[in-house]
This record gives C-alpha cells, structure tokens and sequence, in this order.
C-alpha cells in the first residue's frame, strides 16, 4: 500500500535543458541519486481557470503571491483509481502544495459542487486504507481550503491539459539528505481546452528539450551546483501552464463566457500511459 504526501513546502527550481545538458546532468547524477520507485510515469494535469483566464493571467505577471488549482493523475487512471485535487501556490519564491486524493468519479463530483466527504463517500476507493486517507481531518482540512479558493474565484472551468514523462530521482546516500528531488519532464504536450473542440495535444516545447527541476528544502548540495555549472544549465521561470496559455489563440478568439461545469470526460487519461499510481515528487 502506497501512502502520499498531502503537504509540501519546498524550494522548486526549474532549468530548461537541450538534450546535451539532459544528458550530462543524468551522468553528473550516478552514484548519488537514482530514479524511484515508480521509475518514468505520464503525468497528466487539467488546470482549473476562471472563464477569463484571470489565474493564469496573473500568474504570469510574477506576482509576490500566485496561486493555481489542478486535478493531476499519474498513468491512466479509471473511474476508481485515485487522482489529486491540488492547490498549488508560491510565494516568494517557496511552493506550497495542499491535496487531497480521492477515486476520479469523486474527483469530478466534488470539483462539480458535490461536498469533499459526500463524494468520498459516495464514490470510494476500493482500497480500504486509501480510502480512509481520504476522509481523514487532514485531508477534509485541506479540502475546506480547496473550497475556500473555489469560492473565491468562481465560476471555474478545465483550461488547460498538460501532458508529460516525467523520471525523479531520489539520492542513493545520507550525505545528500531525504528532501533533494530532481525531476525529468520530456514529451511534453498541451491542449487548450476552451477551444470548442480541443485538438489532439501539441508539444509544448521542440524536440529534444525537457524540463528539469530541483526541489529541496534547504541549499543544493555543492556537487550539484558544479554539474549545473559544468553544463551550463541556468534557472528559468519556466511554466508549463503559462507557456501553453501563451501559444494558445488570442484572447479575442476565446469565449468571453465558457459553462463553469467540470465534465467527466475531460478528465478521462490517456491509454498510452507509462505506469499509473501515486507519488510524491
């Protein structure tokens, strides 16, 4: 039985990388990190926005204090697996995560207006111990959060669908300590989902790039900073979200009014996934 992590409170810095820099951070990593348990999973993310877009709008303007909500699945999860209803905020430059797990049915009843604990209930996980995570004080806390952001920004509606591989790699030795994540994003995809028919996805970057992020909760290692020195990978304020918003049409070829209604089948999966499960990174 895999448990998650509900909370984070990290530094979460991101690099954008060619397949040169890709690959001489993979080899700087040997004999100190190690890809996890889960190795390579699709990771699939429908961003919630407001019929406006005010969120991402914002966002994008590096405000001291940014916010987002999203419902993530890892693999291709059914009706009955379990996905994450997400707040994602950062400030000054810290991100701070609050989820919450609960099977997909649940998920969209709940992102719908159904009560957290009515669709919990309603619609279970049928493991009995994810089950009871969902509906422990912890998680019904984090879910009147996740209510009180609805209300403030309501009507929302699926945006954005963000697709990607991602591998993160864990240290293999104490001297790195338990909170250094590195994470790999390749094939990255988007599909506007305000269009009135959304395409099939589209890739969000060229080929061969890939996304790299580090997540610590104190000062990187100094081995790490001479591999990003050595490969000359620089920080960026790289969102995916945000860069797929900025290729989407002009704001003038959006509906100025979009129905507030979450439907199921925009949080169906895609079948070509690599694993499916939970996770922490």
């Amino acid at each position: 039985m895999t448990t998650f992590t509900d909370v984070f409170e990290r530094k979460e810095v991101k690099y954008r990388l060619n397949a040169s820099q890709h690959d001489a951070m993979i080899a700087a990593l040997a004999g100190r990190m190690a890809p996890d348990a889960f190795g390579t999973t699709r990771i699939v993310s429908r961003y919630l926005d407001t019929p406006d877009r005010a969120l991402i709008e914002r966002s994008l303007d590096k405000p001291l204090y940014k916010e987002k909500l999203r419902l993530r699945g890892y693999g291709a999860p059914e009706a009955h697996d379990r996905v994450f209803v997400e707040i994602k905020k950062k400030y000054k430059g810290i991100v701070y995560k609050r989820r919450v797990g609960c099977s997909l049915t649940a998920a969209c009843a709940y992102l719908n207006g159904m009560p957290y604990e009515r669709a919990c209930a309603r619609y279970p996980l049928p493991d009995p111990v994810m089950a009871a995570e969902s509906l422990a004080p912890r998680s019904v806390q984090i879910a009147r959060e996740i209510d009180v952001f609805v209300a403030r920004h309501a009507p929302l509606r699926p945006s954005m669908l963000i697709t990607c591989d991602r591998t993160a790699y864990a240290p293999t030795t104490c001297a790195d300590g338990d909170d250094l994540r590195i994470t790999f994003d390749a094939n990255i995809s988007y599909c506007d989902l305000f269009e009135a028919q959304p395409a099939t996805p589209r890739p969000l970057l060229q080929a061969g790039d890939g996304v790299m992020e580090i997540k610590a909760a104190g000062p990187f290692p100094l081995w790490l900073v001479h591999a990003l020195d050595a490969c000359e990978a620089y920080p960026s304020s790289f969102s995916k979200y945000g860069t797929a918003y900025r290729a989407c049409a002009p704001r003038a070829e959006r509906p100025a009014v979009a129905p507030p209604r979450v439907p199921a089948a925009m949080f169906v999966l895609p079948n070509h996934a690599v694993k499916k499960g939970g996770r922490c990174a």
